[in-house]
This record gives structure tokens, sequence and C-alpha cells, in this order.
């Protein structure tokens, strides 16, 4: 595993928010959290940076303890798009993409050719020049996703990545990471989504995993009725491939 949380505690004040969450992270491979809002989602993957301090627990990136690993060494290794993509200065899309270039190892290619190459990879060359400002929340989200895949590393903690985005550029960015070969780790809250394009779910309830596995595995109807109080389940198309569908009749009866 490329990355393992080991019996992570996060507590604030007199109340603990993470009750012993163990979550690991296959090499190559696409890892969703899934989960109601407040069950500690974006909190576990906070952790990892000393956002959210753990009271409890440990994190191995690659072997390395991360808490004995200094922030460059850090970015190095690892990516992070969190929730929020606010910018109070009047960065251009290229000042904030090259932001990423400050502990990137150095290489024969220029920071100009790196940071068009990240726009272009994702699509985003028409923002050239533009003050972040000016952008949408969507195309903001664009942008840092940009900056992460500038910081040239092969691990990537992104949350709630489809927020502010429209359906067509959802599924850009879900198709880009699928085919990039990156290891990636997604908090994410469309279940249909994630079934789709996540190799392994955990859902989370209140703090704790309740199950971990394949999205059939996971979502099934006992824990999503559960878990979030609709009728949902996994279903094979005829192509053969899974999907998550809703019961919407039952949701409204109930």
């Amino acid at each position: 595993m490329v990355l393992d949380f080991e019996n992570i505690h996060v507590q604030y004040g007199r109340k603990e928010i993470l009750h012993g969450v163990d979550l690991s992270v296959e090499k190559g491979k696409i890892t969703g959290i899934v989960g109601p809002n407040g069950c500690g989602k974006s909190t576990l993957v906070k952790t990892v940076f000393g956002i959210a301090p753990m009271k409890e627990g440990k994190i191995i990136l690659e072997g390395q303890d991360t808490g004995k690993m200094t922030r460059k060494e850090l970015s190095e290794k690892l990516g992070y798009v969190g929730q929020e993509t606010a910018c109070v200065f009047d960065f251009t899309v290229e000042d904030i993409i090259g932001m990423a270039l400050y502990n990137r190892k150095k290489e024969k290619t220029s920071s100009k050719d790196i940071i068009r190459h990240a726009m272009e990879e994702l699509k985003i060359t028409d923002f050239s020049g533009r003050n972040i400002q000016t952008l949408s929340g969507g195309e903001r989200k664009m942008v840092f996703l940009a900056r992460a895949v500038a910081q040239g590393v092969d691990t990537i903690i992104l949350d709630e990545p489809t927020n502010h985005l429209d359906i067509c550029h959802q599924l850009f960015l879900l198709n880009y990471l699928k085919q990039s070969g990156k290891t990636i780790l997604i908090v994410i809250h469309d279940l249909r989504l994630a079934s789709y394009y996540c190799d392994t779910l955990y859902l989370m309830e209140e703090g704790r995993v309740l199950s971990h596995g394949t999205p059939q595995k996971v979502l099934t109807r006992d824990h999503v009725e559960k878990v979030f109080g609709i009728s949902g389940y996994m279903v094979e198309r005829e192509d053969g491939e899974a999907d998550f569908a809703i019961d919407f009749e039952k949701r409204i009866e109930n």
C-alpha cells in the first residue's frame, strides 16, 4: 500500500471526531471515501498534513511515518486539493499553478513548460493570464487541480473535487484521474460516480468505517439505508459494468 491510516483518533475539545479509523490506499488505484455530512471524511484526509491534529494513530506514506517527515519531503510525494478555492490576492492562473513548483524536484523542463503542460492536461489553457478572482468556483477548482498535476507527484488526495463542477467537467476530471495511473484518495458525495470510478470504497458513519471493499460490497441496500436513509443499491448494467441506482419512489414514501 502507498498510504495507510492506522488507528486514527481526532478530538476537538471534548468531542471525538474520529474513533480509530483504519484506511489503506493501493498504488495506482482510486480509493474513495463516502458518507453523510459530518461523518469525518474531510477530517480524516486533513490529518495527513496536520490540519486536523491526531490524538492517536499514525499515517504511513511509502513506508515513512508522515509525522516524521518535513513539509518539503511530504510535498515531494503527495498532492492535495481541498474543498476551498478562495484566494484573496490578485494572482494569475499561472501564479497559482506555479506555486506547486516550489518543492518539486529539479529537472531540465522549464517552469513555464511544466505550468503549460498542467494547463493542457486539465484543458484550461483558455484561462491563461486571467486573474484567479475572475473565475467561477468550478473554474477555480480546475486551476487548483492543475496545480496538483504540476506538483509532479504520484499520489494525490482530493477532498470533494467535483464540488462546483458541472456534469461535463465532473466526468472529464474523473476520467482523467482514472486514466492517469496515479494513486488517488478521493472524498466524494455522489454515490453513482463513486461506484463507477473508485476501485475501493470506505463508507464512514459517525467517525468510524462501517464497511470497505469494492463498491458492490460496500453500497448494499442495508448499508445505504442505514447511513443515508434512502433506498439505494448496486446493479449490473447490460454492458456488464456496475452502477448505483436509487429507488426514488420508496425515498418519497419514507
